[in-house]
């Protein structure tokens, strides 16, 4: 589903924080990918298939996971010509 550019940072900021809730539980969910983030046509979003991920991580790899979020988001975001 395409959504209206105007929505990016909010899918954006609801993306963090699903990721955030999932290790605050101390799960890495291993596999993160634009296939397995889900948004809804309210901007919510359900994060997916969690075959690889490990419960009890070590904090550097919940953090170093919580990089590669970002990056995915700045590559997203750039990709869409919207720029903060």
């Amino acid at each position: 589903m395409l959504y209206q550019v105007k929505y990016a940072p909010q899918i954006g900021r609801n993306i963090v924080k699903a990721f955030k809730q999932i290790h605050a539980r101390g799960v890495l969910h291993g596999d993160v990918r634009p296939e397995n983030i889900l948004v809804r046509p309210d901007q919510s979003v359900v994060v997916i298939d969690f075959e690889m991920s490990e419960l009890k991580a070590p904090r550097e790899a919940l953090v170093s996971e919580m990089r590669e979020v970002k990056h995915l988001l700045a590559s997203f975001i750039h990709s869409l010509g919207v720029y903060s």
